[in-house]
């Protein structure tokens, strides 16, 4: 397995369906290296905790091949 890209990104409001929500799917590369922690990658945040987030939820792998 090769490590292609690290992505980040923090919370934003945008409207969807005629409401307007707070997500954090906007992702974009970081270059080099940056700190993980239990929770988090610095620089990235979750919106939905009931969902998202917590201890050992941090990193989300994702194949480049299916992306």
């Amino acid at each position: 397995m090769r490590l292609v890209s690290v992505n980040v990104g923090l919370p934003r409001e945008v409207d969807w369906r005629g409401r307007r929500v707070r997500t954090s799917i906007w992702k974009t590369p970081v270059p080099g290296r940056i700190r993980v922690d239990r929770l988090n990658l610095e620089g990235d945040r979750q919106s939905d905790l009931s969902v998202h987030g917590g201890p050992g939820k941090a990193i989300y792998v994702y194949p480049s091949e299916h992306y």
